[in-house]
C-alpha cells in the first residue's frame, strides 16, 4: 500500500516538474485569448481561496489541472478533456498528504432516494478513495454527483468499505 502511494506521488512530482519546465520561457504566453476572444493555453488566475492553472483549448478546459493554497501548497491534480474532468484527480492535505483520489468519470445510471420517497438520478459518478494521513485507505466506494463532477453536493452509493488507520477492513455498508 505505502508503496502504491510513494509511486503516485512520485509520478505527481515528475508530472509537477515537467509541467513547471515547460512553461519556463513562456510567462508572456499565460492567459492569452485567441481571436474569438476564448481562453486559450496555459491560464494561471488568483480565486478567492486558492490559484488554479489550466489549460484550455477554444474556451475549453483541455489538459491538466493543478490548485495551490494560497500558501501555495498543491491541493488538487486532475486533468479536463473538452471541460469535462478525465482521468484521476488527487486531492492533498494542508500537509502535503493525500487524502483522496477520484476515478473513473462518467454519467450515473443509478437511482437515489430523495425527500418524500421520490427517485432522482444524480448525473455524475466516480469511483474515491479517502486516505488515512498515514497513506493507509479510509473509505472506498461509489460517489454520486447532484449538478456535475465540481459540485460540493455527493452522495454515497452502493458498497463502500471503511478500514482503520493500519488499513484493516472493519465494515462494509451499502447506499441505496
Amino acid at each position: 500500500m505505502k508503496t502504491t502511494i510513494k509511486y503516485i506521488i512520485l509520478s505527481i512530482m515528475t508530472l509537477t516538474s515537467y509541467s513547471i519546465s515547460a512553461q519556463k520561457g513562456y510567462a508572456d504566453k499565460i492567459n492569452q485569448s485567441n481571436s474569438k476572444g476564448q481562453k486559450e493555453g496555459f491560464w494561471k488566475e488568483n480565486l478567492k481561496y486558492q490559484i488554479t492553472e489550466t489549460y484550455y483549448h477554444n474556451g475549453l478546459k483541455s489538459g491538466l489541472f493543478k490548485a495551490f493554497s494560497k500558501k501555495g501548497e498543491l491541493t488538487c491534480l486532475g486533468e479536463y478533456t473538452q471541460n469535462k474532468i478525465t482521468g484521476t484527480w488527487y486531492y492533498f492535505g494542508d500537509y502535503g498528504h493525500l487524502m483522496m483520489i477520484q476515478s473513473d468519470f462518467q454519467k450515473n445510471i443509478f437511482k437515489i432516494p430523495l425527500e418524500h420517497q421520490a427517485q432522482g438520478v444524480c448525473p455524475f459518478r466516480c469511483y474515491c478513495i479517502d486516505y488515512y494521513p498515514n497513506g493507509n485507505k479510509k473509505s472506498e466506494g461509489i460517489m454520486l454527483f447532484d449538478n456535475d463532477p465540481e459540485s460540493d453536493f455527493t452522495f454515497k452509493y452502493g458498497e463502500w468499505k471503511y478500514y482503520d488507520e493500519k488499513g484493516n477492513l472493519t465494515k462494509t455498508k451499502v447506499f441505496k
